[in-house]
């Protein structure tokens, strides 16, 4: 320490922990690790199996209806409370600081109580300098069972509340709502100090450093207040440097504060930040440190103008909702983000890197963080703002009535001011939403809704008393600390209906949802919106993932007690039957039948994604704005919708949102034209057969490209129309490029049936490259049959690349994987593309990056593939 400075100092207090079941007369064990959950430590002592196995989950369930004791011995070095300014030891304060505690927590030090803690997204902090005594001090954190305590919350209340997803009684904690379970993942209810835990000792410490960054209109200017909270002794006097440095660290400007205050900085031709796909992500570093202290923070912060417009389109009903940064409109295309493991303590930085860069290299510029989980780590945002992935942050509410009571209005509040400030600074930060589906299950459930009410007191009164959380003070809670960035009161939410196609982001759920029509994905042309923030098709695990985690090789089918458990919502085994049958020629072992549910979740995938993108027309026609598929991630081997499973590996799906992802796409729908002998018959109909082209291009400059189209036998793969047209694809929109009609013989839609519409966009000048590809197949694939085709893959020269192609017939569903039995190796492998249709005469280029970390074996790897039919 300096032999002047004020002292300040952080202790961990993350060793020597120990715990037991609060009614039990076993000893206390050592904690598997800290920060922790009680499941980890159980499992580590082998007292409960991994719940991510077999079907151990349902024999876990007691866990979370046992309250649970953890306690650790800290030692206090008396002489802390000296302070090296020479001034009195009673100006230093020592707080005990949790950062997270899930959820009901009774804290206790050297058999004092210091306070009960009751919502898992606060950090906790208490002044205990007159509690502390020289050398070891005892904490005890006393864990309650959350669910008990909220089922008696409920009784007290004298009503149920209604709710989807888990149980009532979530509504009246703040737990992470989908701990209860959900349709995607088991019921485990954790508890356990669940984030870090430490002895923060200082005589003035910065309580908050607060960025507000205002990009003028022009670019050529960025406006950056920042605010200064100060606490501890001499807050008045204290005198804070300010310091900023440019993306490569040089100094370009500092200043002082006295006391809490603010300061003006001005930085001429910023260095901008961009979402991936429109520019880097350069961060500013800002830097505040108390004079003749040791504290100090520092924040990087990127320097954008980020907009939400919601304006009239000419000739439409209803307004635009899309995303403007640094005045460029932007197609916000990417995934939701559920919690990344069913044991939060269990994610490291890695791992957040790892799940973030498979999004990254899928081209997606946009998550939304759903409100039934928690509001990430820091190092999830970090990594967002260095990848320049946009974050649609939701509020952790969801799927229910919230009642109103003065302890959750407090709760809150409380947690939406600390999390607000913890992640404001962060440019990833594009929108703040007051909870998941709310307003939709109001208006689902007929309850006392009116939006033209804008009475409070009325609301909480009534039966959806949860708009006051969302409309008063999640609101107010924005707009004060974070006024330049946008809040939307739900998701979905716009409209005189929440879930209204021409106002505001709709969940488009009428594909797949048991409760709605479970109408063919191939009509997601029909099931558009503004934004469409949540869609998607469930599938099966990787078949790997599938055989690592059920041990027994007989419950290794479809209908197993397993997989019936791995099923998470109603339903979901019928509705998943019916998409396969109604589209899909399949075997039911247990490895075709999970790839068959992957073809499909793939092929809805390629028709929603490529209806909205066709949507984003340019100026004044942005009629679809956002394609947020549902879901990236996963936490539990579940059949679910995520595009990698939960080991991480991709599912088919990744590889279709990838392609239609990119800046370049070219897309063929097919359609068939009727005439009528007359007006009432039902045999004198011509049909004739022809496609509709477009492309879109989501650079910002217009790209010259030969469009070529052919016409493809599925049998034989014998091309028996081709042609090229010179077209110009206009920057950042979709453009239409006209119809083309069935060849002659193939007019009539039963023969054009036999044929496929593959296309491709090549460079016109330069290297010629191959922009993009597609193949348009009649449907429904169950009709044809592809057995004629056979796919080639031949190894070139680098070692690291393939052409794969087919002979022989159009391939179709051609996935490539690496020859090995050693799933190390296999996951060490990633593909530029895969899940390919194949016509004769286009080989696609294929080439395969192996990690560092994995040894590639004596002659290199070899690829082999499997197809449908």
């Amino acid at each position: 320490m300096a032999s002047r400075a004020l002292v300040h100092s952080h202790s961990p207090i993350d060793a020597v922990w120990v715990f037991k079941e609060a009614s039990s007369e076993q000893p206390f064990r050592p904690a598997s690790q800290f920060p922790t959950v009680t499941h980890l430590d159980l499992m580590h002592h082998g007292l409960i199996p991994d719940p991510t196995r077999n079907k151990n989950a349902r024999d876990v369930q007691w866990v979370g209806e046992r309250e649970w004791i953890y306690k650790t011995t800290f030692y206090f070095d008396e002489t802390s409370n000296k302070d090296g300014s020479g001034q009195d030891k009673n100006s230093v304060h020592h707080v005990l600081v949790f950062e997270g505690l899930d959820t009901h927590c009774r804290i206790s030090l050297n058999g004092q109580f210091l306070l009960g803690s009751d919502n898992m997204f606060l950090e906790w902090r208490i002044d205990v300098t007159d509690k502390l005594r020289p050398g070891p001090n005892d904490l005890e954190l006393y864990f309650e069972s959350t669910f008990l305590v909220g089922k008696q919350l409920e009784k007290d209340q004298g009503f149920k509340n209604l709710y989807w997803n888990g149980d009532s009684s979530r509504m009246n904690v703040r737990k992470v709502p989908c701990h209860y379970g959900w349709d995607w993942g088991p019921t485990l209810l954790t508890a356990g100090p669940w984030r870090t835990i430490y002895l923060e000792t200082f005589v003035t410490r910065i309580s908050d450093l607060g960025i507000d960054v205002e990009v003028l209109d022009t670019l050529d200017t960025a406006i950056i207040t920042v605010t200064i909270e100060l606490e501890g002794m001499g807050v008045d006097v204290a005198s804070t440097s300010l310091e900023i440095s440019d993306p490569s660290g040089r100094k370009v400007d500092q200043r002082e504060v006295q006391g809490c205050g603010s300061c003006r900085f001005i930085v001429q031709n910023p260095s901008l930040w961009y979402p991936l796909g429109y520019g880097k992500q350069p961060l500013y570093t800002f830097t505040a440190t108390i004079r003749g202290s040791l504290h100090k923070v520092s924040k990087r912060v990127g320097l954008r103008l980020v907009e939400l417009v919601q304006r009239p389109l000419p000739g439409q009903k209803g307004l635009t909702f899309f995303f403007r940064v640094n005045n460029i409109p932007i197609y916000s295309q990417g995934t939701n983000w559920i919690p990344p493991d069913v044991f939060l303590p269990r994610m490291t930085l890695q791992r957040y890197r790892d799940w973030l860069s498979w999004a990254a290299r899928g081209n997606q510029n946009m998550i939304r963080v759903w409100g039934g989980g928690i509001y990430e780590d820091d190092r999830f945002y970090d990594t967002c703002d260095e990848l320049g992935i946009l974050i649609w942050q939701d509020f952790m509410m969801g799927c229910g009535v919230y009642p109103y009571h003065d302890y959750l209005v407090q709760s809150i509040k409380a947690e939406a001011e600390y999390n607000v400030r913890r992640l404001r600074h962060h440019p990833c930060i594009a929108l703040w939403c007051g909870n998941n589906e709310d307003y939709m299950f109001a208006e689902l459930h007929h309850l006392e809704y009116d939006p033209k009410d804008d009475n409070p007191e009325r609301w909480i009164k009534g039966n959806f008393p949860g708009r006051y959380y969302y409309e008063v003070i999640l609101k107010q809670v924005t707009e004060t600390l974070t006024p330049r960035t946008p809040y939307h009161l739900s998701s979905p939410y716009g409209g005189t209906y929440s879930n209204d196609s021409t106002v505001g982001d709709i969940h488009s759920w009428r594909v797949w949802m048991a409760d709605q029509p479970r109408y063919p994905y191939q009509d997601y042309e029909k099931l558009t919106g503004r934004f469409v923030s949540e869609f998607g098709m469930k599938s099966f695990p990787c078949l790997r993932t599938i055989n690592e985690l059920i041990d027994d090789p007989a419950e290794r089918h479809t209908q197993s007690d397993t997989m019936d458990m791995w099923h998470m919502a109603p339903e979901d085994q019928r509705t998943i039957s019916m998409y396969l049958v109604d589209n899909l020629r399949h075997d039911n072992d247990i490895e075709a039948y999970s790839w068959a549910t992957q073809i499909i979740q793939a092929e809805s995938t390629d028709y929603s994604s490529r209806a909205f993108r066709r949507l984003w027309r340019g100026p004044g026609k942005e009629e679809c704005a956002g394609c947020l598929i549902w879901q990236l991630n996963d936490c539990y081997p579940a059949v679910s919708w995520s595009l990698l499973d939960s080991a991480m590996r991709p599912k088919l799906a990744y590889y279709v949102s990838r392609r239609n992802y990119a800046s370049i796409l070219v897309g063929a729908t097919r359609r068939v034209a009727e005439k009528k002998a007359n007006e009432f018959t039902h045999v004198d109909i011509k049909r004739t057969a022809y496609a509709e082209l477009w492309a879109s291009n989501l650079t910002l400059d217009p790209v010259d490209v030969d469009l070529e189209i052919g016409f493809v036998t599925i049998s034989g793969g014998s091309c028996v129309h081709n042609e090229t047209r010179a077209v110009t694809l206009l920057p950042n929109r979709s453009t239409e490029l006209g119809i083309v009609d069935f060849p002659d013989s193939y007019r009539d839609s039963s023969a054009a049936s036999s044929l496929v519409v593959h296309l491709r966009l090549r460079e016109r000048r330069g290297l010629q490259r191959v922009l993009a590809r597609y193949t348009e197949f009649p449907q429904p694939l169950r009709h044809h049959d592809f057995s004629s085709a056979k796919v080639f893959i031949r190894p070139l020269d680098d070692g690291r690349s393939w052409a794969v192609g087919a002979t022989g017939g159009v391939a179709k569903a051609v996935e490539l994987s690496v020859a090995t039995d050693d799933d190390n190796l296999v996951d060490a492998c990633l593909f530029s593309d895969n899940y390919l249709d194949l016509v004769p005469g286009d080989d696609h280029i294929i080439t395969v990056d192996v990690s560092a970390l994995v040894k590639i074996p004596p002659g290199g790897i070899a690829l082999i593939e499997k197809h449908y039919g």
